[in-house]
């Protein structure tokens, strides 16, 4: 159990970073222009930040299975 919360920690960590760098274009005034009149931009936008929650919570669930005793029995 501990193996996959670790693989899941690591998982959500580096989808995380992937998806905060990609989110990161759009935190320039550029970006926030593309952004506001471009569907398409707005979308990978949106894609990125989702991706982040995802990416956080698989994280946050591998914390908790790490965390959590294993039955024995």
């Amino acid at each position: 159990m501990r193996r996959i919360a670790l693989v899941l920690i690591l998982l959500g960590v580096v989808g995380f970073l992937v998806a905060s760098s990609q989110r990161s274009g759009y935190e320039s005034v550029e970006g926030r222009l593309k952004a506001t009149f471009s569907k398409e931009e707005r979308g990978k936008r949106d894609t990125a930040d989702t991706g982040r929650w995802v990416a956080l919570a698989v994280a946050a669930i591998g914390a908790v299975l790490f965390f959590v005793p294993e039955r024995k029995g």
